[in-house]
């Protein structure tokens, strides 16, 4: 019997063709959109004519060599599947991944981005003109389309569409539709009041019913969130001058501490909130925000839920509309994804929850590294067989049911 090569850490073998991948993107480049995302992207492409960001360079055609060192090491849209999807689908075979959520990588995260900030920054792409939201709605659109299209091709790799609009009603069609034709992952940026409301109101409960029934997570995502805090100024300051522009976010200290406040502050409002209390299968993913700061949450929820008595008026029972503590919560119905430079191994010692974390290769960004499962695998083996199955195997399972 032929011995199949795959370019995965020994330690992995076991594990090989189960593991799941909680973080990818496509990354189709701007010369491509058109042909990928229909004629709706044309005045968004020609938008970026002598930009020096990645995603402009050229690239003729999915066809890098699948290799070793072209799968961890190149990055961008000459990594081999970056668009081509039944490439990609070889590349999973090449590395032991069973299946793999997909975010957007080319329009749907620039689109996003654009939503979010076009008002605010006036010369951002300022050929486009006119309704620049409602333009940015059709990309969006149109991204999501593609989704569509996708899920029809393989159930391995799951495009994750984008749900985002002004009404409840509104935003309860856009996942219906997404779901209804085959869309098994739905993000919604976390700085945006969902359909105009808090994520805890129980208007919102037709939403998280449909995805609970059609076991479709919820997920949450680096990208649209600077808006969170109203401005990034705060990083406007000597310390943080100089250091690297990652292709979703900048690497300053400033904003790599405080990437997961959106989330964190989405999170704590659906638990408080009894979102999860009421949909007890509603599967929530949480990925490419880092794992550091869902043990302390998880503390500090617990604390206040404790406690919560002491400051309730007196005419009110003073109990949260959750029966289980804030914690069995999150180890329930959440899934984090890891970066590779994070210390699982001490996170899963100071606060326990070994079910929470899982692995994610940020396929084909850079901030994924260049060793992702060798790096978090080496942290996890001391801690044994039974976590690194977790980690790798089962804890993503939640997120991405058969």
């Amino acid at each position: 019997m032929a011995t199949v090569t795959r370019a995965i850490p020994p330690v992995l073998e076991p594990y090989a063709g189960s593991i799941l991948d909680a973080d990818s993107h496509e990354y189709t480049p701007v010369n491509m959109w058109e042909e990928q995302f229909g004629s709706v992207v044309r005045d968004f492409a020609a938008a970026f004519e002598g930009s020096k960001m990645p995603i402009r360079q050229f690239v003729a055609a999915d066809d890098t060599e699948i290799t070793a060192e072209s799968v961890w090491q190149t990055k961008f849209a000459k990594a081999p599947g970056a668009f081509d999807l039944s490439r990609r689908l070889e590349v999973l075979d090449f590395t032991g991944v069973r299946r793999q959520l997909m975010f957007p990588g080319s329009i749907g995260l620039y689109a996003v981005s654009f939503y979010f900030r076009c008002d605010q920054f006036p010369d951002m792409l300022k050929s486009i003109t006119g309704d620049r939201k409602g333009y940015a709605r059709q990309l969006i659109r149109a991204y999501n389309d593609w989704c569509v299209r996708t899920a029809g091709e393989t159930d391995r790799i799951r495009a994750v569409g984008v749900a985002m609009a002004d009404t409840v009603d509104g935003l309860l069609a856009e996942c219906r539709h997404m779901v209804d034709h085959g869309v098994r992952g739905i993000w919604m940026p976390s700085a945006a009041l969902p359909g105009g409301v808090s994520p805890a109101h129980p208007d919102l409960d037709p939403v998280w019913d449909l995805l609970a029934a059609a076991d479709v997570p919820l997920l949450a995502h680096l990208g649209a969130d600077a808006d969170f805090m109203m401005t990034t100024a705060w990083r406007d300051a000597p310390a943080f001058v100089g250091w690297k522009a990652g292709e979703e976010f900048q690497m300053d200290p400033w904003t790599l501490s405080t990437l997961h406040l959106p989330v964190q502050n989405f999170l704590t409002t659906m638990v408080l909130g009894g979102v999860f209390e009421r949909h007890p299968r509603l599967r929530f993913g949480i990925c490419e925000v880092l794992g550091q700061w869902v043990g302390p949450l998880a503390q500090r929820l617990d604390f206040w839920h404790a406690h919560s008595r002491k400051f309730s008026l007196g005419n009110m029972e003073g109990a949260l509309p959750i029966r289980l503590q804030p914690s069995e919560y999150i180890r329930r119905n959440v899934r984090v994804s890891l970066f590779d430079i994070e210390p699982v191994d001490v996170y899963i010692e100071q606060f326990g929850m070994p079910e929470v974390y899982c692995y994610s290769s940020d396929y084909p960004h850079p901030e994924g590294g260049k060793d992702p499962m060798g790096d978090i695998s080496a942290k996890l083996e001391r801690l044994g067989p039974d976590v690194m199955r977790k980690v790798f195997v089962e804890n993503a399972e939640w997120i991405l049911p058969d």
